[in-house]
């Protein structure tokens, strides 16, 4: 908003609700990395209690299936391919913060509570829809996200995957609910 003789100026059309472009970014990338992080817990937990399993294997996962299974260990650290990585699911949880954002803002104008955690349940199923069915098929088949003909090593069974992408798409629907709510008052 502008100021004009010491009063503020709102532009024509921009509702007091709506955030501008700099804090909408700001505020996409926030709700992404809020669920990213809220995402990975459930992995990382379910890899660090299984004695097969190393802590770490989401990020190493990326990296092996970017880059060849042999950047990816199941039991054991390799720490470039943790830094990448971790590095691109920041880069894939800003970006889908940043979508989800959008269509909440701008297609299905989420004012409440409710319509946040609804919109960010459906956010959550359809990025494992998209993620398990659609991106994974693009190289090796998913592995070593999930086992395959090619690889038994995967980094977690379905349903661990499942709970994390649910948590992820709550976890946008509520950050997404705190930032709006901030942004109004």
């Amino acid at each position: 908003m502008a100021t004009h003789a010491g009063y503020s100026v709102r532009p024509p059309g921009l509702a007091v609700h709506e955030l501008v472009a700099p804090r909408r970014l700001n505020a996409g990338v926030t709700i992404g990395l809020i669920g990213g992080l809220t995402m990975a817990v459930p992995l990382v937990v379910y890899d660090w209690v299984h004695a097969g399993h190393s802590a770490l294997e989401l990020p190493m996962a990326v990296t092996g299936w970017l880059f060849g299974l042999g950047h990816f260990v199941q039991n054991g650290y390799q720490w470039w391919p943790i830094v990448v990585g971790a590095a691109l699911l920041a880069a894939y949880s800003m970006v889908s913060g940043l979508v989800f954002s959008g269509l909440a803002d701008r297609v299905f104008s989420v004012r409440t509570l409710a319509g946040s955690l609804a919109a960010g349940v459906a956010w959550g199923i359809a990025s494992f829809v998209v993620f398990w069915d659609v991106l994974l098929a693009i190289a090796r088949d998913g592995a070593p996200f999930r086992a395959t003909a090619a690889s038994s090593v995967l980094v977690a069974p379905n349903w661990v995957w499942i709970v994390g992408f649910v948590a992820f798409g709550i976890a946008h629907g509520l950050a997404y609910r705190a930032i709006r709510d901030h942004a109004t008052t």
